[in-house]
């Protein structure tokens, strides 16, 4: 089984006919399905970056990089990337840059975890989509979501900037990123004492 499109990065486009007067031509029932399923496919593009960039930091190829990406959830990998970063990199601005697109992906993955899990609806009053969102954290919440065609397509859009950008920014890191990665030495742990224990 061929797995390399899946973490190296080479994955389908989504179609460039996804347009705001397409999506009105449709009826509102199939609109809302397509606003829905159109948001978490390019989601997923964009998980689908962030797997390659961990992946290529951590010097993992095939099965490796395979099985730590499906291992992990979105929030960790994030984590994950943005600590490897700020480990590595020396370019301060580089490495900013790079953080603050990897906040930006994680605020939208807590997004896509609201999409993914909500029961929704065509909209009764915009031409998008109705979420019946409920929020349980400290206290009971349901909150208003409501997103028209155009709240879609500019949070699509910006989902697809996050990942251009990372991708951007990840060719420019990963040179010798692994080699430096290597040779850093971190002490885990604290160096065990040499002094003789001492009796009461």
């Amino acid at each position: 089984m061929d797995m390399s499109p899946l973490v190296s990065g080479d994955v389908p486009i989504v179609s460039q006919a996804f347009s705001a007067a397409g999506l009105r031509a449709l009826d509102a029932d199939t609109r809302a399905f397509a606003l829905v399923g159109s948001f978490m496919g390019h989601f997923a593009l964009l998980e689908g970056g962030i797997n390659t960039a961990l992946a290529q930091f951590l010097g993992l190829k095939g099965a490796k990089a395979a099985i730590l990406t499906r291992n992990i959830s979105f929030d960790d990998k994030i984590k994950s990337l943005r600590a490897l970063v700020n480990l590595v990199v020396v370019d301060p601005v580089l490495a900013k840059n790079f953080d603050d697109l990897c906040k930006k992906a994680q605020t939208y993955g807590a997004t896509r975890n609201i999409v993914a899990h909500t029961p929704f609806r065509a909209s009764p009053i915009t031409d998008g989509v109705e979420f019946f969102a409920i929020e349980a954290k400290s206290k009971l919440r349901v909150p208003e979501m409501d997103w028209s065609v155009e709240d879609f397509m500019s949070r699509i859009e910006s989902i697809r900037e996050i990942d251009n950008d990372i991708r951007a920014i990840e060719s420019r890191i990963l040179q010798n990123f692994a080699a430096a990665l290597s040779e850093l030495r971190v002490p885990l742990f604290p160096p065990a004492s040499t002094d003789e224990p001492h009796s009461e």
